[in-house]
């Protein structure tokens, strides 16, 4: 392979994986309190919360030990609350909600001869969490009864406890079965529940200097539990987490979060966002975002990420305020438009320059024709600049604008980018089964169940990213074509060597971006392949109204000569 080739091609993949790199530097606008709500559906804990009837025959047998009954009630004086906890001989929690504790935290450990901490920790974790939601929702409801004047603790701890004296299983449960994850058939979503709405404590806290702090009440909570082993004259270090498995267990869960961008909101919703947990069916509140806290991030945040998020939202809600997914879809094919109008109306000198620069291309080859050996000679390659130039400013080129259109664009598309990313309402609601937050990688690469009948939306991705990357292959190559059609006797005319090594090297750009685009459309968020497929007919509109303006131009000019 000639060193030229390699060149380009090595310089075609700087461009792509420096894209790459750049799409990056968008900010996240998830916080410590949005990452703990979305943490908390994966790890519930091991404990069941039911009514005693509810209780299963084996755990309802004496044990024989007072302090940890295979059953209990929850709250002294409350006889409507009991729990238990599911476990199997070989010591794993088995409560369908404790799935990823068991299969991804525990196991894992295990395999790694990490100690894993007792039964007993686990049961009074349960229990500090379940006070803490508590605790929360006291506080929520005395700032609902006294218009939002904060509580006092107090005040705070007194509501709670009469909360706690009249629990039932329905006000603490996610979903309407005790021991369930939400996909089983019968089972509906109880969005009134007091862990689903305030079980993020578990994840939440706060530093010494009051700011929000991700495992603050976790590790606080291991801390009070580990005093209590001892006071009652156990090792408390033994039973409690040891530093490896604090790491298993942090990294285990960061790891469902620290991917996560959609968490810019405009408003309050009480239904909560997105799909999460071990059945993808636990939507989460989300921190409205502010406009002053989008500056704060940086300056395509405030100038473009939010303003287009914030267009998205609101365009989602006034035509689909369930976000079915209808609106979404919508939301994006008016977004897509202004974005694309906006950008088109600020490189409009740029772009008609550029289409200028392709009509001369039989005049700018005539001219390095006149030159053969430009390359080597410095006094040729000088007059054949200012023949150029020349040539420019007769035809009012200006190089300038041309490089505006790369200047104004690529920030946008960066920004829009991050905006549709980092939309909460995008993570909500779905299209003939296929959420727009889910990436079509991990649809069309999922053939467990039946994929077939499109129960989770395989056939809509697919459907999808073909129209995508056949819009964008289009888009790519309708400019080609018409320059193609309109120069298709340059070559007879002349031979033009430099402007051949020209557009070959832009062509390696270009089929370079189209390959990063549907490589990265395969892999982000089924939004991103709805902006691209419409950005693309966009584009195509765009070309074919400049070359009609331009030959609108050319004949207006003609006919004056």
């Amino acid at each position: 392979m000639k060193k030229l080739t390699k060149a380009k091609i090595f310089g075609g993949l700087v461009a792509i994986f420096g894209a790459a790199l750049l799409s990056g530097c968008v900010g996240n606008f998830c916080s410590e309190v949005d990452q703990a709500h979305i943490a908390y559906p994966y790890e519930q804990g091991v404990t069941v919360y039911c009514s005693k009837e509810e209780i299963p025959e084996e755990y309802k047998a004496d044990n024989g030990d007072a302090d940890y009954p295979l059953s209990w009630q929850v709250y002294e004086g409350n006889d409507k609350l009991w729990a238990y906890i599911p476990v199997n001989t070989s010591g794993l929690f088995t409560a369908k909600k404790a799935v990823f504790l068991s299969d991804s935290i525990i196991s894992a450990a295990q395999k790694n001869l990490i100690k894993t901490p007792t039964y007993a920790y686990w049961k009074k974790l349960d229990q500090k969490v379940l006070d803490g939601a508590i605790s929360l929702f006291a506080e929520e409801t005395l700032k609902k009864e006294n218009e939002n004047a904060l509580p006092s603790e107090s005040d705070i701890s007194a509501k709670a406890v009469e909360i706690q004296k009249k629990l039932t299983p329905t006000d603490v449960n996610p979903f309407s079965v005790p021991d369930c994850i939400g996909n089983e058939e019968g089972v509906t979503i109880n969005n009134d529940s007091i862990l689903r709405n305030y079980g993020y404590w578990k994840f939440d806290g706060f530093d010494e200097n009051g700011n929000h702090q991700l495992f603050g009440n976790w590790i606080k909570a291991n801390e009070e539990i580990k005093k209590e082993f001892d006071d009652a004259g156990y090792d408390g270090a033994a039973l409690v987490p040891n530093n490896d498995f604090v790491t298993v267990y942090k990294n285990a869960i960061s790891s469902k979060f620290s991917a996560v961008r959609t968490c810019i909101a405009t408003r309050d919703r009480a239904e909560g966002y997105g799909h999460y947990g071990p059945s993808n069916n636990w939507s989460v509140s989300i921190e409205k975002t502010s406009w002053g806290r989008a500056w704060s991030k940086g300056l395509f945040e405030g100038l473009i990420v939010y303003p287009v998020a914030c267009l998205v939202d609101s365009l989602t809600f006034a035509m689909d305020p369930a976000l079915t997914g209808v609106g979404q879809i919508l939301a994006l094919i008016v977004t897509t438009i202004v974005v694309r109008l906006v950008v088109m109306a600020l490189t409009f000198k740029g772009t008609m320059d550029q289409q200028k620069m392709q009509a001369l291309q039989p005049q700018l080859a005539k001219i390095q024709a006149k030159y053969p050996n430009s390359k080597e000679n410095q006094a040729q390659a000088q007059r054949m600049q200012q023949e150029t130039m020349a040539l420019y400013k007769r035809n009012k080129v200006s190089m300038a604008s041309t490089f505006i259109v790369l200047i104004v664009q690529f920030p946008v598309f960066i920004s829009v980018w991050g905006a549709l990313q980092g939309s909460a309402v995008l993570s909500s609601g779905e299209i003939l089964n296929l959420r727009l937050s889910d990436s079509i990688s991990s649809v069309l690469t999922n053939f467990s169940g039946a994929w077939y009948t499109n129960v989770n939306g395989w056939w809509t991705a697919g459907v999808l990213f073909v129209l995508m990357s056949v819009l964008q292959f289009l888009s790519v190559k309708l400019p080609q074509w018409i320059t193609k059609a309109q120069t298709k006797n340059q070559a007879k005319l002349t031979a033009n060597p430099t402007q051949d090594a020209n557009s070959k090297r832009m062509k390696w750009m270009t089929y370079g971006m189209l390959i990063f685009t549907i490589v990265m459309g395969f892999a982000l968020p089924a939004a991103m392949g709805v902006y691209w497929g419409i950005g693309a007919l966009m584009s195509m509109v765009q070309t074919l109204i400049t070359q009609l303006i331009m030959k609108k131009r050319f004949a207006k000019k003609q006919g004056k000569r």
